[in-house]
């Protein structure tokens, strides 16, 4: 009978518990390290062995990769254990610091001091040469009155004012 060859209680995969030597081989530790985890806090089912899933979980959010036993044994107890060192915090600050540094350099970044009296200078010109056109219109049709030509000048000025308007509008 093809059921009574299934074995329901053997799990399908890789496993779900391993013993202590087990999970050290498939971490890449001694069981010795496997022990200290334990010790660490390293969950341990009641059988006395390591599920697979939450033990992985632990070691990535407990175990740094980078650093070795003896930097972790000669850390201060109230040091507190960042994910983040604060060399690497250092480090990080600095490679941001050299790269705002170079945006500057390559004209990527400009300061906002140079953006506003730029724009001020091409405004400042727009301005020069609205309030000119009622002027080089009466040169350009002289059959024009005074009186059209203030009537042109009133409307650019009106319409300048209302550009200008408050600045929080």
């Amino acid at each position: 009978m093809i059921s009574a060859a299934l074995d329901t209680d053997r799990p399908i995969g890789s496993p779900r518990e391993l013993s202590k030597s087990g999970f050290a081989n498939f971490i890449g530790v001694s069981p010795g390290r496997v022990s200290q985890m334990i010790r660490d806090g390293l969950p341990v089912e009641s059988s006395g062995k390591i599920d697979v899933a939450r033990g992985q979980i632990w070691f990535q959010e407990n175990v740094d990769q980078r650093r070795s036993v003896a930097q972790r044994q000669s850390e201060l107890p109230l040091v507190s254990r960042n994910k983040e060192s604060h060399r690497d915090r250092l480090l990080r600050e600095q490679a941001d610091n050299a790269a705002l540094k170079n945006q500057i350099l390559r004209r990527d970044y400009v300061k906002a001091t140079e953006v506003e009296a730029r724009w001020s200078d091409v405004l400042r010109r727009l301005r020069s040469k609205i309030l000119a056109v009622p002027s080089r219109v009466r040169q350009a049709n002289p059959h024009l009155t005074a009186q059209d030509v203030t009537a042109f000048d009133a409307e650019l000025r009106a319409a300048l004012e209302d550009l200008a308007g408050p600045a929080d509008a």
